[in-house]
């Protein structure tokens, strides 16, 4: 039932940045990055489940610790690119926006390239 609280939140939000933006549009923007921090930080302590879960997923397969923290830092450049993507749009400037994804997936494949090395030697040692 939370997630109901926080879509009735988010239609609120959505319904005063409009009105708003109408008399003030630098105000509504603002109040739209306030918003949208706010329900951030309201549905960050559930994020702590899906941790727990990727991480006894992890744990029961036996991997390497380093691809759980690969996993996580790769799911934290998503959220957290994807937020400052939408900020971006929300305040009217799509170009940086459009740099803002860009930056996330160099940062992702920066992230991504030790698996992306093993699987390669691994391809590799079996065609040997």
């Amino acid at each position: 039932m939370q997630w109901i609280r926080l879509i009735g939140f988010c239609l609120l939000a959505a319904a005063m940045v409009m009105m708003l933006r109408q008399m003030n549009p630098a105000v509504a923007g603002l109040l739209s990055v306030a918003f949208g921090a706010l329900v951030v930080g309201m549905v960050l302590p559930g994020v702590k489940a899906y941790i727990e879960t990727i991480q006894s997923f992890l744990n029961s397969l036996d991997l390497d610790a380093e691809y759980y923290r690969i996993m996580l830092k790769a799911m934290g450049i998503v959220l957290v690119t994807q937020m400052a993507v939408q900020i971006c749009r929300d305040m009217d400037a799509p170009s940086i926006a459009r740099r803002a994804e860009l930056c996330g997936r160099i940062a992702l494949l920066g992230v991504a390239m030790p698996v992306f090395i093993t699987l390669t030697q691994m391809a590799v040692d079996v065609l040997r």
